[in-house]
């Protein structure tokens, strides 16, 4: 059985001291981009796409998540299968989207015990870093190449931000993230495979994998600086787009490694355990530009998990890169003043923006635009 994480305060202390430097990162990343005119996301700022998503769960499940938070099929948990789906960029920043990056996939939903459970994920199997240092030193190399004009301009700055916060470590680091992002600069779609990072589940620790439940195919599409909204929109314009998720559970060291987090997991034993759909949208309706924003205010977090079926929630998950990362995106919401929780937590069962939610959006998106700050690109809505 893995080792899990249950931090000492000495522990816990060097986490939080770790994930300090957040704030200043959102400082840097305003101070260097024009397009930000406040503080922002420390990554995956901009928006491809952000709408409803349908849960449906497996009918078998392997022992670990059966009755684990979402993962119920009696008639309460039918009940919380409407939430919210995001599709971003990686950096902080925004940029052409086929530029070498990241892509993330976020979706969250309510479980019937009224708390929130986030699936948050890359399109690559691996960590960015093995550490929550490295992790860190990565953010403030890509803020310090924020505004940078051209790639080439970027890439150089984000090499030598890497040397200046990375120290020794900086050339692995460089090796594999630009490895990992050229997956996106040769994509032809953002509608691919997903990963999220290291979450318990019981006794076992395991990754989910959202898998694309059709072709990779592109939409006929112009390939520009927002290529990938574009695709999106008219694949989801034209009909529903479906992912199988899958549970990856921990096998061995050498096989699904917990130490060196940059090692890819073997996944020919994963298995399904149900599906997320971003249904069909009509993208220039009202509902469905609000749900885009509200995606967009809303916060996430790889913390929003539960680990054991019964009792409280671990106030830090059970590996120490999770637990750092929930660290970050606490930091990183309290920063930019993401939207309360309470104030769309009935999206999750109705489906629904009610009136004050919507006038809240509206007015923030309006606010965000007037100022020049990069916001999705949902057209005009209407001042409140």
């Amino acid at each position: 059985m893995p080792e899990f994480f249950d931090p000492t305060p000495q522990a816990r202390a060097r986490l939080d001291k770790v994930v300090a430097d957040i704030p200043g990162i959102q400082q840097t990343l305003v101070a260097k981009d024009p397009q930000l005119t406040r503080p922002d996301r420390g990554a995956h700022q901009q928006q491809i796409a952000g709408s409803k998503v349908l849960l449906e769960i497996a009918e078998t499940l392997p022992d670990a998540l059966v009755g684990l938070g979402i993962f119920r099929r009696d008639a309460a948990a039918a009940a919380n299968r409407v939430g919210i789906g995001r599709l971003s960029t990686g950096l902080g920043c925004p940029h052409a989207q086929t530029d070498p990056d990241f892509l993330g996939l976020m979706v969250a939903f309510l479980g019937p015990n009224g708390r929130r459970y986030d699936f948050i994920t890359i399109n690559d199997p691996t960590s960015p870093t093995r550490t929550p240092e490295e992790f860190i030193a990565l953010l403030k190399a890509t803020a310090d190449s924020a505004g940078s004009s051209g790639l080439l301009a970027s890439q150089t700055k984000l090499l030598l931000g890497l040397a200046h916060h990375a120290g020794v470590r900086a050339p692995a680091i460089a090796t594999h993230v630009l490895g990992q992002t050229l997956r996106t600069a040769r994509s032809t779609t953002a509608y691919q495979q997903y990963w999220t990072g290291i979450v318990r589940a019981r006794d076992v620790l395991g990754k989910f994998t959202f898998v694309p439940a059709s072709d990779h195919g592109a939409a006929a599409v112009e390939r520009s600086n927002d290529y990938f909204s574009q695709e999106w929109k008219a694949r989801q314009s034209a009909g529903p787009l479906v992912f199988t998720l899958r549970w990856i559970p921990f096998l061995s060291e050498d096989k699904t490694p917990l130490t060196d987090l940059t090692a890819p997991w073997a996944q020919d034993h994963s298995v399904a355990v149900g599906t997320v759909t971003f249904p069909r949208i009509d993208p220039d309706a009202t509902v469905a530009k609000l749900t885009a924003l509200l995606a967009s205010e809303m916060g996430a977090n790889p913390g929003h998990w539960d680990e054991m079926p019964d009792g409280p929630r671990a106030d830090l998950p059970a590996t120490e890169f999770t637990a750092a990362r929930a660290l970050v995106y606490r930091k990183s919401q309290d920063g930019r003043g993401a939207l309360p929780e309470e104030a769309y937590a009935s999206f999750f069962s109705s489906g629904e923006i009610g009136p004050a939610l919507a006038a809240e959006l509206i007015r923030r998106y309006n606010e965000k635009r007037a100022a020049g700050h990069n916001v999705p690109s949902i057209g005009p809505l209407p001042a409140v």
